[in-house]
């Protein structure tokens, strides 16, 4: 095995074992992958608004789709194919991902309108690309720098595939293959995930697709192989769909303190960060405009040379970030009564057990299991939980559906945003105890009584 050999090998097994948890990690919350393609739609993003519809059914095929070419970058399966998709997927999400780190927040673009005229927008820039949903929070442009290495390390696998190099692994060369992916892929979920779940659903994967190679021989073997592994990642976006992401790591998830993750910076003695405005001048000899920021211009604006050469054009500039610091992981989540009272303190304080029944749009929410979580608030209350419904919808919405439905308990307006992230489904209920969250359900998957107090 010559060199450039050992280096397609290796470029194959960390761009196909990235692929593999970038995409399981998408699968696992493919609701709130769908939230980030539906904000790279929107006008004043890519401006594909007619493609938010098919947001859903786009996530869960690009999901399966990273997953599929990953495993099939280290089986070495249709290496002609796999390694071209992998090239063109790289090339667009190297470029998308630049478009997003190089997004100016305060410009503004043209657009045509329903009737076909150009209107002005201001840009909506995407402040991350999901790459690997909440789990790993990159900033534009370390996603950048991300997909510009993964490029760098495809041009190898797209040159073993087009000379002859990659073949579908034999028997040898498969065990060491499977076994480094699954080495890598568990070092990745150890070390930056903390969850190992990832290389037991790339073991899976390999299984399904290594039993079918063994069994079939026939001319179409590695599209069958590929149907297995699709079947896979079907199958567990399914599940997570209809229920709820097997690992969360929003800042809602079980075990986190919804207090805690609200307070400022102040709060928690740490440096917050420190924003400046940009002021306007211009050059009375040159009658060149120049933007000084806010906090710049406290120590110039006496300063004669200042004061004799620029006049002020505004001091309505936007704001921007002069340093980072410490932000609150939640900031919108407001519980707000019809009277426009915020009852959030008294909610998250509350000594002992609240459940949360939320509706992150209450026109859509299935009410299936309705009469099953009325119930449930029934013997709560009894017992002495605190009961509180969390929708999108004003309060008037909210007093009729209580009335269409015999609900039991409270319900108050709450950021639609906001109630996407405490839980990813339509409805949901989500037990917290002095301000920390104990468990979440999803609707199709509501609790006994009997079964929590048996806990």
């Amino acid at each position: 095995m010559n060199a450039f050999n050992v280096i397609v090998k290796g470029c194959r097994l960390l761009v196909g074992s990235l692929f593999i948890v970038s995409g399981l990690i998408k699968a696992n919350d493919a609701l709130g992958f769908m939230y980030k393609l539906e904000e790279y739609f929107e006008p004043g993003a890519l401006n594909f608004p007619g493609l938010i519809d098919t947001a859903l059914p786009l996530s869960v095929f690009i999901c399966a789709g990273e997953i599929l070419l990953g495993v099939a970058l280290v089986l070495g399966a249709l290496p002609k194919l796999t390694s071209a998709l992998t090239a063109v997927i790289m090339a667009f999400f190297t470029w998308l991902t630049w478009y997003t780190a190089n997004c100016d927040p305060f410009g503004t673009k043209m657009i045509a309108d329903a009737a076909g005229n150009l209107i002005e927008i201001s840009n909506q820039c995407v402040l991350a690309c999901g790459c690997f949903g909440n789990a790993i929070p990159l900033t534009p442009y370390e996603s950048f720098i991300k997909d510009v290495v993964l490029s760098i390390l495809t041009v190898p696998v797209v040159w073993g595939a087009f000379t002859g190099m990659t073949k579908l692994n034999d028997r040898k060369e498969g065990l060491i293959m499977i076994a480094g992916s699954l080495i890598l892929i568990y070092g990745f979920g150890e070390f930056m995930l903390q969850w190992n779940f990832p290389v037991l659903f790339a073991a899976v994967c390999y299984a399904a697709a290594e039993a079918l190679k063994k069994r079939w021989n026939g001319p179409a073997q590695e599209w069958i192989m590929a149907a297995a592994v699709t079947a896979v990642c079907l199958v567990f976006q399914f599940v997570t769909l209809n229920y709820l992401p097997m690992k969360d790591y929003r800042p809602y998830a079980v075990g986190e303190n919804i207090l805690e993750n609200m307070k400022s910076a102040e709060e928690l003695g740490v440096d917050a960060p420190v924003y400046a405005t940009q002021y306007s001048f211009r050059n009375t000899s040159t009658g060149v405009d120049t933007l000084v920021l806010s906090s710049d211009w406290l120590r110039i604006y006496n300063e004669p040379w200042f004061k004799n050469q620029y006049e002020t054009v505004s001091f309505d500039g936007p704001e921007v970030k002069v340093s980072d610091g410490y932000e609150p992981r939640i900031m919108d989540f407001q519980i707000i009564d019809a009277d426009g009272l915020d009852w959030t303190e008294e909610v998250l304080t509350h000594e002992g057990n609240v459940m949360l029944y939320v509706s992150k749009d209450l026109e859509l929410a299935s009410t299936d299991e309705q009469s099953a979580m009325n119930d449930f608030a029934r013997k709560a209350e009894i017992a002495g939980w605190m009961n509180v419904g969390l929708t999108n919808a004003p309060a008037d919405q909210n007093k009729s559906f209580q009335a269409e439905h015999d609900v039991p308990y409270p319900m108050y307006t709450c950021d639609q945003t906001e109630l996407k992230i405490v839980v990813r489904s339509n409805p949901g209920m989500v037990w917290i105890k002095d301000g920390e969250v104990q468990e979440k359900w999803s609707w199709r998957d509501t609790p006994e009584w009997n079964d929590i107090i048996a806990d």
